[in-house]
């Protein structure tokens, strides 16, 4: 892109005016961006036909000013051609963006249903509180609470136990 360099050859003509120059009606077109009606050739014209058109296509005479004016129009439609083609590029970049929020937005909340959101009730929550409160009460003698400490580690594999024969019971 943009290395190669152009082959097409423009052939100007000065006329017999001052500053005035010549053009063909196909390089009116091309500085205009309109297609080619037929494919020119890449061989330069020879001597016999570098004095007059090439192809039978008549030339233009364009003042120097009404040249600016059509080199500026073919860059204006130029210019509006890559907007056109920017807008469209930025649109889907636009819709796939939006598609890949959208799916990873729907992946999330898959996850969420299957992991996260699961609620569990605290289960032996008094005798939890009554093992902590023991510790604060006896910081040194951490053996006095070993009566709680028993209790709390039979109600948490009751209720662990309790929750394997309720799945247990479900995949049954």
């Amino acid at each position: 892109m943009g290395g190669s360099q152009s082959t097409r050859k423009v052939t100007l003509e000065q006329g017999d005016m001052e500053g005035v120059v010549k053009v063909s009606a196909s390089v009116v077109k091309r500085m205009r961006g309109e297609p080619e009606d037929e494919p020119s050739s890449d061989a330069p014209p020879s001597e016999s036909e570098a004095g007059r058109p090439r192809d039978g296509i008549p030339r233009e005479t364009l003042l120097p000013h009404e040249q600016k004016a059509v080199l500026h129009e073919a860059l204006q439609e130029r210019d509006r051609y890559w907007q056109d083609k920017l807008q469209t590029v930025e649109e889907k970049n636009a819709q796939l963006n939006q598609l890949t929020v959208e799916q990873f937005h729907k992946a999330a909340e898959e996850v969420e249903a299957k992991f996260i959101k699961q609620h569990y009730k605290p289960v032996c929550q008094d005798l939890q509180e009554a093992v902590m409160t023991c510790y604060v009460e006896n910081p040194k003698q951490t053996l006095n609470c070993a009566q709680q400490t028993k209790a709390f580690t039979n109600c948490v594999e009751n209720a662990r136990l309790h929750s394997l024969r309720g799945t247990l019971g479900h995949q049954a």
